[in-house]
């Protein structure tokens, strides 16, 4: 019950957490002259907790150029697979606090590892420094062309257990593979120990699994070629991204307990990939890191460039990032985080 009692312990300070807030870029900037000294020549280190070639690593390498321009350093991606991001952010958090350490993180399922006490977290998402979100996007399930399964009607009838794809139980893959398969009643099994997206992809396009539950940008690059089907959207509205695929609402009738499975993810994935740095780091150091990262991702030329990728930039500030890490962390009673803990952690394993 670690991870709600420090959630509680969040709720009763909320107020405190905002004396940080994001100033406009260019105050930040004003008042970071000395922190704008100290970024040059000097090596940043930018973490994510994937392997290269998915959308962790993309963000980071759009990311890291532009950084390197804002702060005078040199910027260094450091892909560290593992735990479902949870080895990176650790690493992360026990860097040196002197604002040279970095991480793009899986908001959502950090939140999640430390709400349920997952094994091997050691940091508390409330004390990381936030610098803003980069993106979030729907989740979207899709079926391997050499699955039986190419609707959800097919996935509803199935006459043996669907064979889903992640990496561990604290990643998103199989935390939505689990939440859809709740919602929906399917008999799943999910099978974990992939290294990130890309790998489960290319097991279900060898027919390794049936499904895979990804961002709907992830899941526009799977599309390709027709080896991964589009089945569903996971939330109320349709992605952008796949206009004709209609969402779990628009395809089935779920009961108001099936429908919280899909709107509490929907409400948690909007913390969606953010860039934090190490707890303890001067406030000058970060306001102006602060400042950089809104104007990067805020900047239309690299929102073009984000585009011509594949991916989308979805910018929120830091007190929005914390505000929703907040609810996320203190929305379940006793009884409604006992049976996440179960679905997540135990049910289809």
């Amino acid at each position: 019950m670690g991870g709600f009692v420090r959630a509680r312990r969040y709720f009763l300070g909320v107020a405190a957490a905002t004396v940080w807030a994001v100033s406009p870029a260019s105050g930040a900037f004003a008042q970071g002259t000395d922190a704008a000294e100290f970024y040059q020549g000097k090596v940043i280190k930018l973490l994510i907790g994937a392997g290269p070639g998915g959308g962790y690593d993309a963000y980071a390498r759009l990311i890291a150029p532009h950084l390197e321009r804002k702060t005078g350093a040199t910027v260094v991606v450091e892909n560290r697979p593992g735990g479902g991001g949870i080895l990176a952010l650790n690493r992360m958090v026990a860097a040196k606090p002197d604002g040279l350490t970095l991480m793009i993180v899986n908001g959502p399922a950090a939140a999640l590892a430390q709400l349920l006490a997952k094994e091997g977290v050691r940091f508390d998402v409330t004390d990381l420094v936030w610098l803003g979100r980069v993106a979030y996007d729907p989740r979207l399930v899709m079926w391997s062309a050499k699955s039986p399964f190419r609707t959800l009607a097919d996935g509803l009838n199935a006459p043996r257990r669907i064979k889903w794809g992640a990496g561990d139980k604290a990643d998103w893959l199989a935390v939505s593979a689990a939440f859809a398969s709740e919602a929906l009643g399917l008999d799943s099994l999910i099978i974990t120990g992939y290294k990130g997206a890309k790998e489960v992809a290319l097991a279900a396009i060898r027919g390794e699994v049936d499904g895979i539950s990804v961002s709907a940008g992830t899941g526009k690059k799977f599309a390709r070629g027709g080896k991964m089907i589009p089945v569903v959207v996971l939330g109320r509205e349709r992605s952008s991204l796949f206009p004709d695929v209609q969402t779990i609402f628009e395809e089935v009738s779920l009961s108001e307990d099936a429908a919280w499975w899909i709107d509490y993810q929907a409400q948690a994935l909007e913390i969606g990939r953010a860039i934090a740095t190490t707890p303890g780091v001067p406030e000058s150091r970060a306001a102006f890191l602060r400042g950089a990262i809104r104007e990067i991702l805020t900047n239309p030329d690299v929102i073009a460039e984000a585009g011509k990728i594949g991916r989308g930039l979805d910018y929120a500030p830091p007190d929005r990032v914390q505000e929703l890490v907040a609810e996320m962390l203190t929305s379940l009673d006793e009884e409604k985080l006992a049976r996440v803990r179960s679905v997540v952690l135990e049910k289809y394993y």
